[in-house]
């Protein structure tokens, strides 16, 4: 025996101790997939997941770059997701299809390929990726990452390793490391997939949510119109009586000047041109009260829309009650009597509009369930406690509300006075309408008894309440 024979004999030995086509890994090989592993475990994003996979594979087999490619199977092809390495990140914007090439056959057949001179070697066909990047590829190890289910998703190359050429250890631990990456590819793709989803959910919540708000919005405008359209008639009636007054004054004073001026000239007729001028003076007077009713009855109705005043500010309700109830004269008139018991209450940070548009909804609600004639009570106070609150509650001799009706009353749609009379929403705009005011709206009702709604608002309310 040489003294190199001796020198080789240790070595042969312990090549022999891992031979080939043993599925053993050397005791090393067993932490570096232990460490990664947990390194796999400690993310659920793809790229980070990758990014991990190839910095530890590189890493263990002291190789220059390494590289994953997945399948598209729209295109059928492969293309590179992550490489780690001097010059190679430039892999990331490239494919290659299902079949050619090294990745490709690997992809296509799931059999792994280790080239220990790439630059000789037939299959290879990686020159123009070389000349894309500036790498330069001498060796390479390439196997097939599959799913539990076993199929191919993808494939891990390592390139050039530094020691010398690919062993059957490197080709078992990147085998193993391809088989923990299979599953943590799939697990993180649920991931991603759900965050999608979530986010595609969470969006779609989010425009259903702005399209419900649109909707309330143009609800509560509409049924506003709708409680203003069915009072144009009766305004409009308030308003021509006074204003029929006023021109047939303007013509009778008219005359009556033309009289004056007749017999101005004959001091004999001095007496009849006084009475005539009395009587324009009197005219005069019963034109200019018809005006200030004219005037009273503009006013309320610009009160009780305040058009100008759409945004949240401190608000007197008392002024938006009685602009309420001079809007309803003409329902009530020669029938029901309405008292105002007003307590003392302060101004209301609310949005006024809505709340003259609930006490108009509860007003009109209250002539209609009177039959004949009647009496509406109009009751405020002030409550005390930590915070204030003012509360209004509008109290009518009508027929009342049955007991089954009333769990009922605020649904959209449900309605009493039937088809073609109400709309149903009516209440349940004015629920909605308190209850964004950050209060709410009780009823007591017995059939034949009448009913009385109160509405309790804070009468000071955060402006991020409102937001």
């Amino acid at each position: 025996m040489t003294e190199s024979d001796d020198a080789r004999e240790p070595r042969d030995a312990r090549v022999a101790s891992t031979p080939m086509g043993s599925n053993r890994l050397p005791s090393d090989a067993f932490s570096t997939l232990i460490e990664a592993a947990t390194a796999l475990c400690s993310t659920r994003h793809l790229r980070d997941l990758l990014v991990t996979m190839m910095e530890r594979a590189r890493d263990v087999m002291d190789a220059e770059a390494s590289s994953v490619m997945l399948v598209d199977e729209p295109s059928g092809t492969l293309r590179w997701k992550v490489a780690v390495g001097d010059k190679v990140t430039a892999l990331e914007t490239l494919s290659v299809p299902i079949g050619e090439g090294i990745a490709g056959r690997v992809a296509a057949s799931g059999q792994t390929l280790r080239i220990d001179d790439v630059q000789s070697d037939p299959r290879w066909d990686g020159r123009r990726f070389d000349a894309a990047t500036g790498f330069t590829t001498r060796s390479m190890l390439c196997v097939p990452i599959r799913t539990p289910e076993n199929r191919i998703i993808g494939v891990i190359q390592v390139l050039n390793r530094r020691g010398g050429p690919f062993s059957d250890d490197d080709d078992r631990l990147l085998q193993a490391l391809a088989g923990m990456g299979g599953v943590a590819i799939e697990n993180a793709r649920l991931y991603e997939h759900l965050e999608e989803e979530v986010a595609e959910r969470t969006a779609a919540l989010r425009r259903t949510l702005a399209e419900l708000r649109e909707a309330q919005v143009q609800l509560v405008q509409s049924e506003k119109m709708a409680a203003l359209g069915a009072l144009v008639a009766g305004v409009a009636h308030e308003i021509n009586t006074p204003l029929g007054s006023v021109m047939s004054n303007i013509d009778i004073v008219g005359r009556a000047l033309a009289k004056i001026e007749a017999v101005a000239t004959d001091p004999g007729r001095a007496e009849e041109a006084k009475r005539y001028l009395e009587r324009a003076t009197g005219i005069v007077e019963v034109s200019r009260d018809a005006c200030r009713r004219i005037a009273e009855i503009v006013r309320s109705l610009r009160s009780f829309s305040r058009l100008d005043e759409a945004e949240r500010q401190l608000a007197d309700l008392h002024q938006g009650l009685d602009s309420t109830v001079m809007l309803i004269a003409h329902l009530v008139k020669n029938r029901i009597t309405v008292r105002r018991e007003y307590g003392s209450l302060p101004l209301v940070d609310c949005h006024p509009n809505q709340l003259n548009q609930v006490f108009l909804n509860l007003l009109v609600n209250a002539t209609q369930a009177i039959t004949g004639d009647g009496e509406i009570v109009i009751r405020t106070h002030a409550s005390g406690g930590a915070t204030p609150e003012a509360v209004i509650e509008i109290t009518d001799s009508g027929s009342g509300i049955s007991p089954e009706h009333l769990p009922r009353i605020f649904d959209p749609g449900f309605t009493t006075k039937g088809v073609g009379v109400g709309t149903g929403l009516g209440l349940s705009i004015c629920y909605r309408i308190v209850h964004d005011h950050h209060g709410r709206i009780e009823v007591d009702s017995a059939r034949g008894r009448g009913s009385t709604f109160r509405v309790v608002v804070p009468t000071v309310v955060m402006a991020s309440h409102f937001a």
